[in-house]
C-alpha cells in the first residue's frame, strides 16, 4: 500500500475506534450518524453498476473515458454493504417501527406493518445484496479491458438494469423512506437513483480529471474536448435529478398533507435549512458551471465541477437522511465526523488502491480459470 492508502486506512481505523467510543455514550445517535455515512459510500457502486449497463446498452466513447474509474467503484459493493452492519445490529435505534409497540404508533404505520417487520427487513435486504454481487461479477466480468468488445451483453445489461431498478427502490423504501414510515412519496426511489449516479459519474470525472490533462482523455468527436462529452453527460444526469427532486416537492405541496408536508418541515428549520441553502447554491453553481463551454474544455473547469457536483451529492445525502435522526445541537455532529472518518477512511483506503493496481477488480476471474 502506499503512504496515502495507509494514511486513509489508518484514519479509518482511528474514526472506528472513536465511533466504538460514541456508541458507548449514546447508541442511537452513533448509530444514526453511521447510516447517513454508509448510504452515502453505497450510493458510489449503485449509481456506477447504473452507469457502466447504460453504456453497455447505449454505447458511446464517453463510457470508455470513465470506464475503469467506475468498475472500481462497482467493486466496492461489497465493502458497502458489509458496512451496512452495525445498523443491521440495532435497527430499532433508527427505524420507529423496528421492535416499537404496535400500539404506540399511528395508524397510518400500524398498516404498513405487514411490510415493516424486521425478517420480512432482513429477507428484503438479502434479495438486494444476492442482485447486486451477481450484478457486480457480470458487470465487471462484460466491461473489463480483456473482454470481447463485440460480445452482445445487450440482453444481460437490459435485465440487469430492470432488476437493479427493483432493488434500489426497495431499498431506498426500506433504508430511507421508513425512517419515517408516516410519509409516502412513489417518486423518491427514482430520486435516490438519480442521485446515486449523479454523485458515481462526478467521483469518475474527479478522478479522471486528477491522473490526466484534458487534451489526452480518451474520446470526444471532433471539435468536441472529450470532456466536454463528460460534462455533458452529467448535465443531463443533473436535469433528471432535479426534475424528479422539483416533482417530488410539487407534489407534496400541492397536496398539502401534514404527514407528507412533515417530511420538508423537519429539514427546513432547526438549523438544517442552511445546509438545503448549501446544497442549492451547490446544485446552481454546477449546474452554470456545465452550460459554461470554456468551463468544460479547461482540466480545472473539469475538475471544478467535478467537485462540486461531489460536494452537492454529500449535501443531498446528509440532508435527506440524517435530519429525522439527529438530536441535540451542533455540537453533537462529532458522531456524524466520526462515522465519515471511520467508514470513509476505511472506503478510500480500498478505493485509492483497487485504482493504483486496477488488475486487482478482476482477480476472481483469474483464480477460477486457474481453478
Amino acid at each position: 500500500m502506499s503512504r496515502i492508502e495507509q494514511g486513509c486506512l489508518v484514519l479509518g481505523i482511528a474514526g472506528l475506534a472513536v465511533c466504538a467510543l460514541g456508541a458507548s455514550l449514546d447508541a442511537k445517535a452513533m448509530v444514526g450518524a453511521w447510516l447517513a455515512a454508509t448510504i452515502f459510500l453505497l450510493s458510489f457502486p449503485l449509481g456506477a453498476l447504473t452507469i457502466l449497463m447504460v453504456h453497455g446498452l447505449t454505447g458511446g466513447r464517453w463510457g470508455d473515458a470513465v470506464r475503469q474509474p467506475l468498475r472500481i467503484m462497482t467493486a466496492m459493493l461489497p465493502l458497502a454493504l458489509i458496512l451496512l452492519l452495525p445498523v443491521l445490529i440495532r435497527l430499532d435505534l433508527v427505524f420507529p417501527w423496528a421492535g416499537a409497540d404496535s400500539a404506540m404508533l399511528s395508524e397510518t404505520v400500524r398498516e404498513k406493518l405487514a411490510y415493516l417487520n424486521v425478517p420480512f427487513f432482513l429477507l428484503r435486504l438479502a434479495c438486494c445484496g444476492a442482485i447486486w454481487l451477481v450484478l457486480t461479477w457480470i458487470v465487471l466480468d462484460a466491461t473489463s479491458y480483456e473482454a470481447n468488445p463485440n460480445a452482445r451483453n445487450g440482453k444481460k445489461f437490459a435485465l440487469g438494469l430492470i432488476l437493479h431498478a427493483l432493488a434500489v427502490s426497495v431499498f431506498a423504501i426500506d433504508w430511507m423512506l421508513s425512517l419515517e414510515p408516516e410519509f409516502t412519496s412513489t417518486i423518491y426511489a427514482f430520486c435516490e437513483a438519480s442521485a446515486e449516479v449523479v454523485g458515481a459519474f462526478a467521483l469518475a470525472m474527479l478522478v479522471l480529471a486528477a491522473r490526466r490533462a484534458v487534451e489526452v482523455l480518451p474520446g470526444g468527436d471532433e471539435d468536441v474536448a472529450p470532456s466536454e462529452d463528460l460534462a455533458n453527460m452529467q448535465f443531463g444526469f443533473m436535469l433528471t435529478w432535479i426534475y424528479l427532486t422539483f416533482m417530488q416537492w410539487l407534489v407534496v405541496w400541492g397536496g398539502d398533507l401534514p404527514g407528507e408536508i412533515h417530511w420538508y418541515v423537519i429539514r427546513g428549520g432547526n438549523g438544517w435549512q442552511y445546509l438545503l441553502y448549501l446544497l442549492i447554491a451547490l446544485r446552481v453553481a454546477s449546474f452554470a458551471g456545465l452550460l459554461s463551454r470554456d468551463m468544460k474544455r479547461s482540466h480545472a473547469g473539469l475538475v471544478w465541477l467535478a467537485g462540486i457536483t461531489l460536494a452537492g451529492h454529500f449535501a443531498d445525502v446528509f440532508w435527506r437522511i440524517r435530519p429525522p435522526l439527529f438530536a441535540g445541537g451542533p455540537l453533537a455532529l462529532w458522531h456524524d465526523a466520526a462515522a465519515w472518518i471511520g467508514s470513509g477512511g476505511l472506503w478510500l483506503a480500498l478505493f485509492l488502491f483497487l485504482l493504483r493496481r486496477p488488475d486487482r477488480v478482476t482477480w476472481w476471474k483469474r483464480e477460477v480459470a486457474h481453478g
